[in-house]
C-alpha cells in the first residue's frame, strides 16, 4: 500500500454529508461504510459534533484540471462558494509550483472547507483527486519537524509577500499525499479551536500505529 493521509471529517449528519459530497464533488463509496473516494483522495466521515467550524486542520484541497470549469459544474450541482475565503470566485497564487496555482474555496458539508486547485500548464493524470491538506500553524519549523518524523519529505517552500503580512508556506509529501503548512500573520494557536470539521488525520501505509500527538493539537492515527 502506498503511504497516504486520510483526513477525518466530523459531522452531525454523516448521511447528508455523504450525499452532498457525492452530488457536488463526485465522491463515491470506497468499500468502508465511513469512507468516500474521489480519484486518489479518500476521506473518512465521523458522526461527532465539531467544537468549531475550522480548527487545527483548515481545509482539504482537491486537484482539478480547470478550476473555473470545476467550479461551474459544482455550483450547478448545488455547490456554494465559501464567502469567508473566496467570495468573488477563483484567485491565483503565482509563487506556487512551476506556473502558479488557481484556486477557489467551497462550503462542504456543514461548512467544512473544500478547495479546488489547478496548476496552469501542468498535466496531472487521474483528476479530480488529491491536491493537499491545509494546516495553519504558529510555529512552522516545529510543524515541519513533526511531519518529517512521520516520514514526510520536503517538496517546496515559499514566503508569500502580501500587504497584510508575509505568509511562510511549506509543502511536504508522503506517498500520494501532500501537506500544506502555512503561517497566517494573525494566526495564534491559543485562539484556534483544537477540533474543527476536519478533525484529524489517518496515516495509512507508512508503518505507523497508535495515536500520535503533534504540535498545536494536531492528532495522527497510524494505520499500518
Amino acid at each position: 500500500m502506498t503511504a497516504h493521509f486520510i483526513p477525518r471529517l466530523c459531522l452531525r449528519d454523516t448521511a447528508a454529508a455523504a450525499e452532498q459530497l457525492a452530488q457536488v464533488f463526485g465522491f463515491r463509496a470506497d468499500g468502508n461504510p465511513n469512507r468516500l473516494r474521489l480519484g486518489d483522495q479518500i476521506i473518512e466521515l465521523h458522526r461527532d459534533a465539531p467544537t468549531a467550524g475550522h480548527g487545527r486542520i483548515d481545509h482539504l484541497a482537491l486537484a482539478v484540471d480547470d478550476v473555473d470549469a470545476a467550479l461551474a459544474a459544482a455550483v450547478a450541482r448545488g455547490g456554494v462558494l465559501d464567502g469567508d475565503v473566496t467570495p468573488d470566485g477563483p484567485l491565483f497564487i503565482p509563487e506556487f509550483w512551476t506556473a502558479g496555482t488557481r484556486y477557489v474555496f467551497l462550503r462542504g458539508p456543514e461548512g467544512a472547507r473544500i478547495e479546488l486547485c489547478s496548476r496552469p500548464g501542468s498535466v496531472r493524470p487521474g483528476l479530480p483527486g488529491h491536491d493537499h491538506i491545509g494546516i495553519p500553524c504558529a510555529d512552522l519549523p516545529a510543524m515541519q519537524a513533526f511531519f518529517r518524523s512521520l516520514g514526510c519529505a520536503d517538496l517546496a517552500a515559499v514566503t508569500l509577500i502580501r500587504a497584510g503580512g508575509n505568509v511562510p508556506v511549506a509543502f511536504l509529501g508522503l506517498g500520494t499525499s501532500v501537506i500544506e503548512l502555512y503561517c497566517p500573520p494573525d494566526h495564534a494557536t491559543a485562539t484556534v479551536p483544537p477540533r474543527g470539521h476536519w478533525c484529524g488525520l489517518v496515516c495509512a501505509g507508512a508503518g505507523l500505529a497508535g495515536r500520535i500527538a503533534g504540535p498545536e493539537g494536531i492528532v495522527i492515527d497510524g494505520q499500518p
